[in-house]
């Protein structure tokens, strides 16, 4: 159920990125956003296509992951069926499955974590400094962006160093496979409110009250 709620919550959270684009769709940019990157190589639109791009990778991981979750509890449905009732399911020839090895796939797991929180971070800090540096009337940052990001590259440094046996939450991981995630989730979180302090004070180096 925690892996159907996560798959849920992902291909909600992508309709509504996508919705908000269309809705803010040939707006003009805003004094913040004409200081970033997306601005830059695609004009006005720039933060809108990439609020879609990030909406529909979302919403597609979503629903790869709801597609992935009803594939295995159709296989596990077929294995009680068999088990019931052996008699009426003798296959033709033994066919011997591979295992997928969930380390790998918590490798895979950790990369992308780690890739959307730098590239995150990266992104936000930039955008945040040249505003301040062009001297924009408002510049604002609020906690949750710019603590998004080291946040989601603990995860994934704890996916990528640690690799924990499964996929499937905390809950089915070992004791010490735990205590590893809390340890990266506090230094992620460490590290995010450390950049927000950061960011304040690069605020008053500027001339601008936090």
């Amino acid at each position: 159920m925690l892996a159907v709620a996560r798959s849920l919550i992902l291909s909600v959270f992508g309709i509504a990125f996508m919705v908000f684009a269309l809705v803010h769709w040939g707006e003009p940019a805003t004094a913040e956003e004409r200081t970033g990157w997306l601005y830059q190589r695609f004009g006005d639109q720039g933060v809108v296509l990439g609020m879609l791009a990030m909406g529909g990778l979302m919403l597609l991981s979503g629903i790869v992951s709801l597609v992935r979750h009803r594939s295995r509890q159709k296989a596990h449905e077929r294995a009680m069926e068999i088990a019931q009732d052996p008699a009426r399911h003798v296959p033709e020839a033994p066919v011997q499955a591979k295992t997928p090895d969930p380390r790998k796939g918590a490798l895979i797991v950790g990369l992308v974590f780690l890739a959307l929180g730098l590239g995150w971070s990266v992104y936000y800090v930039r955008d945040t400094l040249q505003a301040l540096a062009a001297g924009t009337s408002v510049v604002s940052y609020s906690w949750w962006k710019t603590i998004g990001g080291p946040f989601l590259a603990g995860m994934g440094l704890f996916y990528v160093l640690v690799r924990p046996g499964t996929l499937e939450g905390v809950r089915h991981m070992t004791p010490s496979e735990r205590v590893g995630f809390l340890v990266f989730v506090a230094l992620g979180l460490a590290a995010g409110i450390g950049l927000l302090f950061w960011l304040s004070a690069q605020a008053e180096a500027y001339g601008y009250l936090s």
